[in-house]
């Protein structure tokens, strides 16, 4: 008996977002704060992410998370930001542009907004413009989950590809519908992307997508697709 099938692909409007991005950017932003960066994780950055086009409305990216099989699954979201406050997120492709935080205040008794003073809750690496100032291609990263009695498919990322011909992964998170992750260097994520990859028993698609507690029969697959 084949149980039950969920599929969280991208709809048409959020699938053509994303196809969208593979044009000129003029900034891409992020929201600082706790949880920006990870310890574990160094390499990448989780918020909520707006890629501003220079042509067009901007984009914000996050994660739509549904409760489903005992767990959690989630896909990529995308949608367009109609208003929005640049002064607030910080920028990779200007660090020095770090945005603002908001934090009580107990003499105050009120929130209050303030430039992130903590270095793991703002970007300080270097500019990406001259990576993702273009972007000449846009893959999308679907996954394909199956266990004894279940499965799923789930539109979880997308792969950019700049001028310089580097791929950076946009991926979804089941820890907050409000972020997504953004990794300017796929590194241990090359296992999602290339198939040729010496393969490791530490570095699993099921572990870097989030499936490492799941039953061990349950069995997780990607593929790359052309927008």
């Amino acid at each position: 008996m084949s149980g039950p099938h969920v599929e969280l692909k991208l709809p048409d409007a959020e699938r053509a977002l994303a196809a969208s991005l593979a044009t000129a950017w003029r900034d891409f932003l992020y929201t600082p704060g706790p949880g920006f960066t990870s310890p574990l994780d160094p390499g990448a950055y989780r918020s909520s992410l707006v890629v501003v086009p220079v042509e067009g409305a901007p984009v914000r990216v996050s994660s739509l998370v549904t409760p489903v099989f005992g767990g959690e699954l989630c896909r990529l979201h995308l949608e367009p930001l109609e208003r929005y406050r640049p002064e607030s997120l910080g920028s990779f492709f200007e660090p020095a542009r770090t945005g603002t935080v908001y934090a009580f205040t107990p003499e105050r008794g009120s929130g209050a907004a303030r430039a992130p003073e903590r270095p793991e809750w703002r970007y300080e690496g270097l500019p990406l413009v001259s990576r993702l100032g273009r972007i000449t291609s846009v893959r999308l990263l679907r996954e394909r989950g199956r266990g004894a009695a279940f499965s799923w498919e789930a539109d979880r990322g997308i792969l950019l590809t700049g001028v310089d011909g580097v791929g950076c992964l946009l991926l979804s998170s089941a820890e907050t519908s409000e972020t997504a992750l953004f990794l300017p260097s796929v590194g241990l994520h090359r296992a999602l992307l290339d198939r040729e990859a010496a393969p490791s028993p530490d570095v699993t698609a099921r572990g870097l997508l989030g499936y490492g507690d799941w039953p061990a029969d349950v069995d997780v697959a990607v593929e790359l697709l052309r927008l």
